[in-house]
């Protein structure tokens, strides 16, 4: 009896012993979940201000559009995302055989997300698909003096031009993105511009018009399995919802902070702010395809006079940006100092008088997005009351971002708008594409310049090309081709815990980032 009862006791002590631990274990273990549950993170949304003009490749010149699909296509050559140097991807190296010709070799054993093999038809399709005039490209008028794409080998194609194109890697590199010509062709490019394949690290799940694009990690990517297992990209016009929805936890990422909510991400003990010097460079139209005053050069030079970009930068940005005095930024490899045009209000009304205007009765309109580049409205008000300093009225339009690109690319625009343009790292994807008659988001066309633009692109001597561009630079201040603003500064709000690192040419590359 006293043997049972001891033995009774001992197994009750060992149930009590049992019951503290597995409290004890389980009171660690919910503070440690509690801690690092972001390290149990498989997801990421980035929110953007708007929807894709379309997910496939090769179509839409639109950063929004660009950003988001580069997660499902690969370029052949990228961009190291701090220096903005070349860096192979699809293709493993590229050489200029003779002044008409180029040839790269491809990487081997690239998958595409259907299982077909990338190869040497995969790039001609691509490039090809740019030159179709039924597909509609915006991408086309910086192809056109591509002639032909030959197959040389499966894992070798050559690039022919009509005419000498030594641009043509930075073209490769900013425009070019890698479908599958098995797919495209099979389900047509109605259902291809809806639900892409491409052999980027992310596949396609679900895409709901204005509303979000999910994508899921491609777990037999070339480069390796992408850490982040879901991505979601959310569109919320509204920069208030925006903010709203980051501090919330409902989005990780976003891009164009104002700079005046800055402070407010960085008090939030969940949040950093990212800033990078970015390749984007802002500035206001002047557009000589409207039927207006800006037609007249004089009239040009009198807005250039009377736009005093420091006060924007000081009073606006709050010092986020670098002041611009020609059409390239410090950034480009072919920039020159040049001598623009210094805040002078004097000589802006008598600019305007020697053109015909008084400037009392002068009124002009100025379209401006909201919310697509850093304070923009903002940017547009405070140039309107700049410009009333000479008399000059000007009727502010704030259009929603799909519908200011349609309203460029149409020619529907009137005297002046506020547009961003990059990455914008060689002097011709600048020149070429805001200078010329044919460019889709072109604003200013002069025939002795379109011909000094086409002259100098094709200028295969390095030095020759420099001075050109030198020239055109020079040029475009002259005649006022636009107000050219500033080097866009890109702040992004970010998650904490987000390994995330802002990138000199804008690309979000969710196989880049991780949770800590």
């Amino acid at each position: 009896m006293k043997k049972s009862i001891f033995v009774l006791l001992a197994v009750s002590l060992l149930l009590m012993l049992s019951a503290c631990t597995e409290g004890t274990a389980g009171t660690s273990n919910s503070g440690k979940e509690g801690n690092t549950s972001s390290s149990n993170k498989d997801s990421l949304v980035i929110a953007f201000e708007a929807d894709a003009g379309t997910l496939m490749a090769n179509t839409d010149v639109n950063y929004v559009t660009d950003t988001q699909i580069r997660n499902v296509y690969d370029a052949l050559i990228g961009r190291d995302g701090q220096s903005g140097e070349f860096v192979p991807e699809l293709a493993e190296k590229w050489e200029n055989v003779d002044e008409l010709t180029w040839r790269l070799n491809l990487k081997e054993g690239v998958k595409f997300h259907n299982g077909a093999d990338f190869d040497a038809n995969s790039v001609k399709f691509s490039i090809d698909y740019i030159l179709d005039d039924a597909n509609k490209s915006f991408y086309k008028t910086r192809w056109v003096d591509v002639k032909e794409v030959k197959v040389i080998s499966p894992l070798e194609v050559e690039i022919k031009t009509s005419k000498p194109f030594p641009g043509i890697i930075q073209r490769i590199a900013e425009d070019l993105l890698i479908m599958e010509p098995g797919y495209v062709n099979e389900v047509g490019t109605e259902v291809a511009a809806k639900k892409p394949v491409g052999t980027g690290a992310y596949k396609f799940v679900e895409w709901s018009r204005d509303n979000y694009l999910k994508l899921e990690a491609f777990e037999d990517y070339w480069r390796g399995k992408p850490q982040i297992k879901t991505l979601e990209f959310r569109y919320i016009p509204e920069y208030s919802s925006r903010l709203s929805a980051f501090l919330s936890g409902e989005v990780d990422l976003f891009k164009n902070i104002p700079v005046d909510s800055v402070g407010k991400i960085e008090g939030d003990d969940k949040s950093k702010v990212e800033e990078v010097a970015s390749a984007r460079i802002n500035y206001l139209a002047l557009n000589t395809f409207f039927d207006g005053p800006l037609k007249n050069e004089k009239v040009r030079q009198a807005l250039n006079y009377a736009v005093d970009v420091d006060e924007l930068l000081n009073s606006v940005l709050n010092g986020h940006g670098t002041k611009m005095t020609g059409p390239l930024s410090e950034i480009n490899s072919a920039y020159i100092e040049t001598k623009g045009y210094d805040y002078d209000k004097e000589k802006a009304k008598s600019l305007l008088k020697e053109a015909g205007y008084e400037s009392e009765t002068l009124t002009l309109t100025l379209d401006t997005p909201n919310g697509r580049y850093p304070m923009d409205s903002q940017v547009a008000q405070a140039i309107a009351a700049q410009l009333q300093r000479i008399g000059v009225k000007v009727n502010v339009q704030v259009n929603e971002w799909g519908a200011h690109l349609e309203k460029i690319r149409n020619r529907e625009m009137g005297d002046m708008f506020i547009l961003g343009w990059g990455p914008a790292f060689d002097p011709q994807s600048t020149i070429e594409d805001l200078f010329t008659k044919v460019a889709p988001y072109s604003s200013f066309y002069d025939k002795d310049i379109e011909t000094k633009i086409y002259k100098t692109t094709a200028l295969f001597n390095e030095e020759e090309r420099l001075d050109g561009f030198a020239e055109l630079q020079n040029s475009l201040v002259k005649k006022a081709a636009w107000v050219p603003l500033w080097q866009q500064a890109d702040l992004y709000a970010v998650r904490k815990d987000l390994n995330f690192k802002a990138r000199v040419d804008e690309k979000m590359q969710a196989y880049e980032m991780s949770w800590n």
